[in-house]
Formats: C-alpha cells, structure tokens, sequence
C-alpha cells in the first residue's frame, strides 16, 4: 500500500492538521486502522491520535482518495470527536472488564494476606505449644 498526500492543512484552532491524499493498494480497499497505521509512520503521531474520516476507491481501479485528521494531543481529540454509539459500548465494556480484574486482583490479595496470617498464627502456635510442654515437665 502507497500513500500519496496531496493536501496537508494545518488547523491551529483545533490543534489537529486536516490531510487529504491518494492510496494505491493491492488487495481489496485498506481498513480505517490500516489507513492509520500507516500514517502513523508517516507522520510519526500515535495511532490513537488519528481519525480517517473517508475512504473513496475509485470504480475498476486499485485507487482510493482518502482524508483523516490528525490530533496534537488526546485532550482536542476527545473535545471535538463525537462518541458512537459503538465506540461507547466497547468503551463500557473495557471498562467493565477493568473493574472486575481490579476485584479479582483485590481478592487473591485479601486471600494471599489471610494465608499469610494464618500462617503466622499456625507458626506462633507452634512455638507456644513446646515452651508449655517444657514449663510443664520442670514443674513435676
């Protein structure tokens, strides 16, 4: 896949440059995120900054003219970018799963400090026991 940028305008007020080009593929029409990624070795942004708001192939050729955006930094990203309704959903379920491996994580602890105290009170049983026996066999 070859990437042609042809239109690259910078947009201070958004903190994001706004670039239009051409992509001459092999396949089938690259995806959004492989449009992305290879914008972020050209431009050397991070992936997470960078919307690919179109794709257009052209009919019966292996062309596409494309435009993205490109962010400064991930504040004017999530200021200007609408959330779908798709994007929300994972957003919720990451989310979700983040807070049950945090309670999991919290619950092998709990039981890790517990085993450990028993443990403790199993070893200082243990050494109470013998001095008792001893006290014991002195007193006959």
């Amino acid at each position: 896949m070859k990437i042609t940028i042809q239109e690259k305008k910078e947009n201070p007020l958004l903190n994001r440059i706004e670039v239009k080009g051409i992509i001459e593929f092999d396949d089938i029409t690259p995806s959004n995120v492989k449009l992305a990624e290879v914008l972020t070795k050209e431009t050397k942004k991070d992936i997470n900054l960078i919307v690919v708001k179109s794709i257009y192939t052209n009919f019966g050729q292996k062309l596409a003219d494309f435009e993205a955006i490109i962010y400064d930094n991930m504040e004017a990203k999530d200021k200007i970018e609408m959330l779908t309704k798709h994007i929300k959903k994972k957003m919720e379920e990451d989310r979700k799963s983040a807070e049950e491996a945090k309670a999991a994580e919290v619950e092998t602890k709990k039981k890790a400090s517990e085993e450990a105290k028993a443990a403790k009170e199993a070893e200082a049983a243990a050494k109470e026991t013998p001095v008792e026996e001893k006290t014991e066999e002195k007193a006959e």
